[in-house]
């Protein structure tokens, strides 16, 4: 495991909010409820403006977690996770690109908020209830787009006024459990490369399957990131990195298509490879 990790990575925290635009509505829940003569039958939640203006919004927050998490790896269950430095850069880039346009698509909904609380009134006619509102204020406080950073915890920096063998105690159960995070986030990084191989060999075994170019490009994505998110410096990881780039890169997304010998070729290489990673994954 890499004993400089406080010096090669850092933690980052993604936090996205939004408003629902849904409210729980007791008493057309109760309504159904006396209709079927039922009891804790479910809950009817309003959908307060149309779905296609919160819609874009979702999205947005959506491909940018998709993005967090690819360009980090797994650290804590508060949403704490592990960026080497070597990716800072790349990731700081992408992270400011997708706030700047989720500021955007935010700042859109708000322009056109007041239009769609009164398109409301006619969509859910007696069902609309002006206190389901927010005022615009309020609203703006409803999306927030938060990313910050943080170094990894060294139980070196471990002060307080204890007994010298509650201390040690305590530095190590940090240590442990830092060196428990790391495994695992390891892990995780061998489980993505296994997961994307598998993936091609599923689609490349079904003659009758139709797949898209990102089938390749996804395997590229995952070796470029690699050497990015190798924090423990697995020699093993890098040379499966290289395996897999020599050996199923080079060969175009429709030669694979029209190509069935070549396709079961590639099919069986990367059969090999994924043989040889269930060894590291245990």
């Amino acid at each position: 495991m890499n004993a400089n990790l406080t010096e090669t990575a850092m933690i980052a925290n993604l936090s996205i909010s939004q408003w629902t635009a849904r409210k729980y509505d007791k008493g057309v829940s109760k309504k159904v409820e006396d209709e079927y003569n039922a009891h804790d039958a479910g809950r009817f939640n309003k959908i307060l403006v149309a779905k296609e203006a919160i819609n874009e919004i979702q999205k947005v927050a959506s491909e940018t977690r998709i993005f967090h998490y690819a360009n980090t790896l797994p650290w804590s269950d508060n949403g704490d996770r592990i960026l080497p430095a070597m990716n800072f850069y790349d990731y700081s880039d992408g992270i400011r690109e997708r706030h700047e346009k989720f500021d955007e698509v935010v700042h859109k909904f708000i322009q056109s908020y007041p239009e769609l609380k009164e398109d409301a009134k006619i969509r859910l006619n007696g069902m609309f209830k002006e206190l389901d509102y927010p005022n615009v204020e309020e609203i703006k406080t409803k999306f927030n787009y938060i990313i910050s950073f943080s170094p990894v915890p060294d139980s070196k920096d471990f002060r307080v006024s204890l007994k010298d063998d509650v201390i040690d105690k305590i530095k190590k159960e940090i240590d442990d459990r830092r060196t428990l995070l790391e495994t695992n986030a390891m892990k995780d990084l061998w489980k993505r490369v296994y997961d994307t191989i598998n993936h091609m060999i599923e689609r490349l075994k079904d003659e009758k399957s139709i797949f898209r170019d990102s089938l390749i490009s996804n395997v590229a994505d995952i070796c470029q990131l690699l050497p990015k998110l190798n924090i423990g410096n697995d020699e093993n990881l890098i040379q499966m990195g290289k395996e897999i780039e020599n050996k199923l890169l080079g060969v175009e997304p429709e030669t694979l298509r029209k190509d069935k010998g070549t396709r079961k070729e590639i099919c069986g290489t990367a059969e090999d490879i994924l043989s040889k990673m269930k060894g590291y994954l245990g």
